[in-house]
């Protein structure tokens, strides 16, 4: 099994933590897998940026810290993301496969 790791960037958006993949800047809520996005509404007379969202993109897993031990209970498979097809491809060998 091949693994490798990145730098992802985490900010507190709206109050809310997120992480930010530095190579696509996709922003995703850490609490729901809620991709976010800065829009604005051309109606308005100064249209000002405002984080929105695109729905849930990613699976979260639940983690909890006892005792100064972390513990990460399994998603539920049974509901399928965005980022499940991607996953996937990346496993299957895909475009985004790495070489091993």
């Amino acid at each position: 099994m091949t693994c490798f790791f990145f730098s992802l960037f985490f900010k507190d958006i709206d109050g809310q933590p997120c992480i930010i993949c530095p190579w696509h800047k996709y922003t995703i809520t850490l609490e729901t897998g809620e991709g976010l996005y800065q829009g604005i509404n051309p109606l308005e007379p100064s249209p000002t940026p405002r984080w929105q969202s695109k729905g849930v993109k990613q699976r979260i897993h639940k983690v909890t810290v006892k005792n100064r031990n972390v513990y990460v209970s399994p998603p539920d498979l049974s509901v399928s993301f965005d980022s499940d097809y991607f996953a996937e491809k990346y496993k299957n060998g895909g475009d985004l496969a790495m070489k091993k």
